[in-house]
């Protein structure tokens, strides 16, 4: 079982009804549901600093349940269930360091 949480960026207010519309957007590859943000980047190049991409080496020990899904605009990250409280409180520190929303699809609200 998984835990996801989705990081997006956006100058306008979000809220989980919103953010909802968005993260099924990214899941449904539809086209550009949010702007490219090189705080995306950045974000992601942190993450990966500290938990690496999932690979056959690493699964043992990956926080990760599946490789991060992610482009210019989003990442999505699929999180062991047994880690989801520390990766959510670490993730969402980050995200709020590069300015990024943090949607919790699960519960259908922004971590702030």
């Amino acid at each position: 079982m998984s835990f996801d949480l989705a990081f997006w960026y956006s100058a306008d207010p979000v809220d989980g009804t919103s953010a909802l519309g968005t993260y099924r957007a990214i899941l449904d590859e539809v086209p550009e549901p949010v702007a490219p943000n090189v705080a995306v980047g950045d974000f992601l190049a942190d993450v990966v600093k500290v938990f690496p991409d999932l690979t056959e080496e690493n699964m043992d020990s990956s926080p990760w349940m599946s490789p991060l899904y992610f482009s210019d605009a989003f990442v999505v990250a699929s999180i062991s269930w047994s880690r989801r409280q520390v990766m959510a409180r670490g993730l969402a520190a980050l995200a709020r360091k590069h300015g990024l929303v943090c949607f919790d699809p699960q519960a259908e609200s922004i971590i702030s």
